[in-house]
């Protein structure tokens, strides 16, 4: 009875913590975007920078299982990156690396299934210049999963290929120059989870990516 009773106090007196309680994988993920968005995590000690990793890691593991994979018609359209954990082949330091709130969606990429392309947009690190990037993929059978649900698992389709066609740079009114150094072949992108809010992607350099809807962004931002 006092079990039952402590229960009915979550539910009654304190529904948001009782929602917190059961938060799904995504609704955590995306209170963990929020707070990297909203504060500057390089600050917290070493301890504490581990333990958003674990986090993260942790999340990213429990949205595989949800089985939801590639899928052209979901993956359509424009996403703002919104999270990245550089992998151990990158260059960059091992923590969480989220855009400012303020720098939030000016970053894209686009999915044009039609002509098999990725279109990236990617404001300099000094804000004064764009970059865009033009990346050709198709899907691959060379990474997939078997759902568990009931006794007859379906596939579920994780990587495209992907190879970097050319990127450009725009400072101010200056024409655009060609990157040098761009093109490349052979790379692939796994997907752990995609639906029609959150895309959640591991590359072929190991790092793993958060994507977002601009809207859903904002509601988020708002919630959080």
């Amino acid at each position: 009875m006092k079990l039952l009773s402590i229960l009915l106090t979550l539910l009654l007196v304190a529904p948001d913590t009782a929602a917190f309680i059961i938060a799904t994988p995504k609704e955590a993920l995306a209170k963990l975007v929020i707070e990297n968005l909203k504060y500057d995590t390089s600050k917290l000690s070493p301890k504490l920078q581990q333990e958003k990793r674990d986090e993260f890691t942790q999340l990213v593991d429990d949205l595989w299982d949800e089985s939801r994979g590639y899928d052209s018609d979901v993956v359509e359209g424009i996403w703002t990156p919104v999270l990245t954990l550089p992998g151990k082949k990158s260059r960059k330091q091992q923590s969480l690396v989220g855009n400012k709130v303020e720098k939030a969606g000016l970053a894209t990429d686009e999915f044009v299934i039609r002509d098999g392309e990725i279109r990236v947009t990617v404001p300099t690190p000094r804000g004064n210049g764009m970059i865009e990037g033009l990346l050709a993929f198709e899907p691959s059978s060379e990474n997939y999963s078997v759902s568990s649900e009931g006794n007859n698992g379906k596939i579920v389709l994780r990587r495209i290929a992907v190879d970097n066609v050319k990127a450009t740079f725009k400072y101010k009114c200056l024409p655009k120059l060609f990157v040098p150094g761009f093109r490349k072949k052979g790379g692939y992108l796994d997907f752990i989870y995609l639906d029609e809010d959150v895309r959640v992607t591991k590359g072929s350099l190991g790092g793993t990516f958060v994507h977002m809807r601009k809207e859903y962004l904002e509601r988020v931002m708002q919630e959080y």
